[in-house]
């Protein structure tokens, strides 16, 4: 036959993994008590469309084993009853199939049935499980497969529109009111509806409905239990939530590893479950609502819970939430291969706050344990309340932030600042200190205003220069510049240009005393060194400009090296030049090969910043002069300053 084109082959595949996810979770609902006859009717629709889907585009052995499956369920589809003793032998030829179906579309080939290791379908084309039931043609609804890194950068351009029409606002806007000029205003007002909707419906390009990653939970769920001689059913609620792609692929293994511990740990054995007075069916409960900004993701089971003891101390420490998730406590009195030896709840923490969420543990002896996770419905776009401190602008989460206020008087707590309110016992931190600025901005403002951050089990008081307002920001990742620097989610650059770090106020909640530097520290002060940064995108030359000016520098910017000639032309000032590789006009090899040709400008110290980071590349740097070459990965706000600093002082 003809070769197929690679993307008849992705549809078929696709197509063929949706009819494979129905026919298992109509397995399972039969497994457990269902007598739909039309469970088994669709059953053997399914795999007939796996067996014609894959004997159009060629695929023999995937036919061969659907036909097997077809022929399987033919009696019990004429008797309308599918025998408990025969769903085992068809969940196993279902994972034969998926194996056949992943290696002849071109996937992993992975093992479908181990437990809990879900495959992760995160593109942005992904699609949650249909129903069983087939479709009217008011409920079909139509989709497009759209690459997710097209998304992203649709995102980008939305994000720099809308950055540019502030700005453009920012400089005519007070000009047009004092004109009086309603025309103008309310063209200025329609751009920016324009705009937000536009921004609106890429994000929602961007998020997913959780069912994207949980069409496999209850078969993993199913197979574990039977490892573990236990009976549970999982439910889930809530699968339309929608979610950030990014997000959703952060959470899956945490998620993975909750309902692990809930089956290996949390429900008991039949018998056990029995003589305490429960159905011997434990549950296991996944459910995910959205709460404003916010979406709760919970993993509840009715199992044995917490020891009292163990609560007890609890509560003597802090907080259940923080001993459990305190790295390497464990729950398990053996640690077997279902323990989850290694990997506690102290990770799915770790990982969740790196996705700028929380979260809580809630647990009764005897009564079973909820943990949830709180997370942003997106990374894109965050609603943060801005402040200042030094000069830079910084944002924190408005979900985290409890309240801002005055400090009109501050006491001391074992050696910390601390403060009295609404009852509560607050430690005092200087934003500055707790981000480690380094030089020390100027002394807080008296009284200085502070921002309550609040979790469910602490809360700190962050003082601050000034309290801005709030509003939502569209966030670019820090980058490799920034990769090594823990405590942030982000940046967002405002309408005058500057770029606002925004802050993970878990990082804040768990620090409010610690004064770490997280720069180098400047030499004996001058007249501060004007350095030219050089880059094509407008986010990197911004964050450039916030980390040196932070630290005391002037800062001039150039798109590429011809414009970064120019500059250098006309200020005589410039003493050093940060430049990218890959940019228009003039890349900056040639850049750095111009200016070590230019009798005035030759000596100017060149530092390359880029991604390029081969022998060749960096062979080339040396042979052209660089002063200095770092490759983006490996790279940090700290060893940016020291690089500038040993070049040019400050």
């Amino acid at each position: 036959m003809n070769e197929l084109d690679p993307e008849t082959l992705a549809i078929a595949r696709e197509e063929a993994t949706e009819c494979l996810e129905r026919i298992e979770r109509n397995l399972l609902a039969l497994e457990g008590g269902s007598d739909d006859p039309d469970l088994i009717d669709a059953l053997f629709r399914d795999a007939h469309s796996v067996k014609g889907a894959a004997s159009m585009v060629g695929w023999t052995q995937v036919s061969l084993i659907a036909h097997g499956i077809e022929d399987g369920l033919e009696g019990p589809r004429d008797e309308g009853r599918l025998p408990k003793e025969q769903i085992d032998p068809l969940l196993k030829a279902t994972d034969e199939l998926r194996r056949a179906v992943d290696k002849a579309g071109g996937g992993a080939g992975e093992e479908a049935a181990v437990p809990l290791s879900p495959t992760v379908d995160s593109g942005a084309d992904a699609q949650p499980a249909r129903s069983t039931e087939t479709p009217t043609h008011k409920d079909e609804q139509r989709h497009m497969r759209v690459d997710s890194g097209k998304v992203d950068r649709m995102l980008d351009a939305v994000g720099e529109a809308v950055l540019h029409r502030r700005r453009l606002e920012h400089i005519v806007g007070e000009r047009v009111l004092i004109a009086g000029d309603d025309a103008a205003e309310e063209e200025l007002d329609q751009g920016e509806r324009l705009l937000d909707e536009l921004q609106d419906a890429v994000i929602e390009m961007r998020t997913l409905p959780l069912s994207t990653v949980t069409a496999h939970f209850p078969r993993a769920v199913r197979d574990l239990a039977s490892a573990e001689g236990k009976e549970v059913d999982l439910t889930i609620s809530g699968a339309d939530t929608q979610l950030d792609r990014v997000i959703l692929e952060g959470i899956t293994d945490p998620i993975v590893h909750l309902l692990r511990n809930a089956v290996a740990h949390g429900i008991e054995s039949p018998d056990e479950r029995e003589q305490s007075g429960k159905p011997r069916r434990g549950t296991v409960e996944l459910r995910a609502e959205q709460r404003g900004g916010t979406v709760a993701i919970q993993i509840v089971d009715d199992g044995r819970g917490v020891s009292a003891e163990l609560l007890e101390r609890a509560n003597e420490l802090g907080s259940l939430t923080d001993m459990l998730t305190t790295a390497g406590f464990s729950t398990a009195v053996e640690v077997g291969d279902l323990a989850g030896r290694g990997v506690g709840l102290d990770s799915v923490k770790s990982h969740v706050e790196t996705l700028g969420g929380s979260v809580e543990v809630r647990s009764e002896p005897g009564r079973g344990m909820e943990v949830s996770l709180l997370l942003p419905v997106t990374l894109a776009l965050l609603k943060v309340l801005l402040c200042e401190r030094g000069g830079q602008p910084f944002g924190l989460p408005v979900a985290s932030v409890r309240e801002v206020i005055t400090v009109n008087e501050a006491a001391s707590l074992g050696g910390q600042p601390c403060l009295e309110h609404r009852g509560e016992t607050v430690i005092l931190g200087d934003l500055a200190a707790m981000v480690g600025a380094s030089p020390p901005p100027p002394p807080l403002p008296q009284p200085p205003p502070a921002i309550i951050l609040a979790s469910a089990t602490r809360a700190v008081a962050v003082a601050c220069d000034r309290v801005l307002d709030d509003r939502e920001l569209v966030v670019k990742g820090l980058g490799p510049l920034l990769a090594n620097v823990a405590g942030y989610l982000g940046a967002g650059i405002l309408e005058d240009g500057r770029v606002a770090l925004i802050l993970d106020p878990n990082r804040l909640l768990e620090m409010p005393s610690r004064a770490a530097p997280a720069v180098a520290p400047q030499a004996e002060k001058r007249a501060a060194p004007k350095v030219l940064v050089v880059d094509d995108q407008f986010s990197v030359r911004q964050l450039q400009r916030s980390i040196l000016e932070a630290a005391g520098y002037r800062v001039e910017t150039a798109r590429h090296g011809r414009e970064a000639l120019e500059k250098i032309a006309a200020d005589p000032d410039l003493e050093m030049v940060l430049t990218d590789v890959q940019m228009p006009e003039m890349d900056g090899f040639e850049l750095l090969g111009a200016i070590r040709q230019d009798p005035e400008h030759g000596a100017l110290p060149v530092a390359i910043i880029t991604s390029k980071g081969s022998d060749e590349d960096k062979r080339r740097g040396a042979a052209e002069g660089a002063d200095a070459y770092i490759v983006k990965k490996e790279f940090n706000q700290q060893a940016l300053l020291e690089t500038v600093g040993r070049l040019v002082g400050g």
